[in-house]
């Protein structure tokens, strides 16, 4: 049988409840339900048939079952009112939603990112990079002394931005580096071990972690709003998004059943691992240009030219990319009229999509924490404080 496209669907059904009462001697009746619809539901979107290949994925799960029902009777002096299993009118029409987050970069951009990490001819030092920042230690020796001389005068506020955005420019990535070099064994040891598994027949596996990305709201709503029941609750969503993608590495070999000696792959290892290579050179140059940072931030243009990279000929197969979507809405009780029990719980749903296709270039709004932050404060002191 041909490939072919294909969706399923299952639908769990969920438990009846009612809330009922009399009030002022005139009966009446809130609801009787049947929560028979999509309160817990599958559905999946897949290929079957040959050839068997990687394809799309996409799987949709929505839980609905921990949300507890009220039951309780309320009697006082104008009437009565009786809940069984009965789940408030919010809550049953209220679907648990992916909240949006701009930061996510996409499916394609994150395909590039994991073309680049897995690569085998990705460099681990730059060195034009590295060259830049042994270029600056005199200019960063010169500031010290300056501060040490005069501190008074160089502790004020464009100062001290001066002298933090020099730390996070030049001081830092500099102790980045001479770590590198002090860790040069372990990579090159990391690399022969990639490589080793690249000439195998089954190719070099990689599957790397993408990102983990979250966001929160928070609001109190009436979930019932009847005089006899009046539940006010807090009703929290989260959306955390997990992302990984998996790629085997499968060597261009221009003679079959060729395979590089030990010394080869050893000789190899040590030119990718250094930066010896076209790639790593047009990187180097793309760093060095100022405030390709900033760019770097908002887009993978930096990156996007590293997946090519051939130092060591190669080629990608069976690269996804699997992104992990889960949205919680938890319900908390802050009032609700006594001698009922129950009415909290939570839903969820629960996403996942399996891309493959093309690496892209992406443009998204960051992530703005408490380092990016800094250097924004540090920036915006520097440039415009008098």
């Amino acid at each position: 049988m041909s490939r072919q496209f294909r969706s399923r669907f299952r639908q769990q059904p969920f438990f009846p409840g009612h809330f009922s009462g009399t009030l002022f001697s005139n009966p009446f009746y809130a609801s009787n339900l049947d929560y028979g619809q999509d309160f817990s539901a599958d559905y999946c979107e897949d290929y079957h048939g040959r050839p068997v290949v990687d394809s799309s994925l996409f799987l949709k799960q929505r839980r609905r079952n921990r949300l507890e029902p009220i039951n309780g009777t309320y009697v006082d002096a104008n009437g009565s009112a009786e809940c069984k299993d009965y789940i408030p009118t919010y809550q049953r029409l209220a679907h648990a939603d992916h909240l949006s987050n701009p930061s996510i970069p996409s499916a394609g951009a994150s395909m590039t990112d994991l073309l680049v990490r897995t690569n085998p001819s990705r460099p681990d030092y730059v060195p034009l990079t590295l060259a830049q920042d042994l270029i600056d230690i005199p200019r960063q020796l010169r500031d010290v002394g300056k501060l040490i001389r005069s501190p008074k005068k160089a502790l004020n506020q464009r100062e001290l931005a001066n002298h933090y955005l020099g730390a996070k420019f030049g001081w830092l990535p500099l102790f980045r580096d001479v770590q590198d070099l002090l860790d040069l064994q372990s990579h090159l040891h990391k690399r022969l071990g990639e490589l080793q598994r690249l000439y195998t027949s089954n190719g070099l596996k990689r599957r790397i972690h993408l990102g983990r990305w979250t966001v929160e709201s928070d609001s109190q709503v009436f979930t019932e709003s009847h005089p006899y029941l009046n539940l006010l609750q807090t009703v929290s969503q989260t959306t955390s998004v997990e992302r990984w993608g998996t790629v085997r590495w499968l060597p261009i070999i221009p003679i079959p059943a060729y395979r590089p000696n030990d010394a080869e792959i050893i000789d190899q290892a040590k030119r990718v691992v250094s930066g010896i290579s076209v790639e790593a050179t047009l990187k180097g140059a793309w760093d060095l240009i100022p405030w390709t940072w900033v760019v770097n931030w908002f887009t993978n243009v930096g990156e996007f030219a590293l997946q090519y990279s051939n130092t060591i000929p190669a080629r990608s197969s069976s690269a996804c990319v699997m992104t992990k979507t889960e949205s919680k809405i938890q319900y908390s009780t802050v009032s609700m009229v006594p001698r009922y029990q129950g009415g909290e719980g939570y839903e969820a749903l629960t996403t996942r999509e399996r891309y493959v296709g093309p690496a892209t270039v992406d443009a998204h709004l960051p992530f703005i924490g408490g380092d990016r932050l800094s250097i924004l404060s540090a920036l915006f002191v520097q440039r415009f404080k008098r």
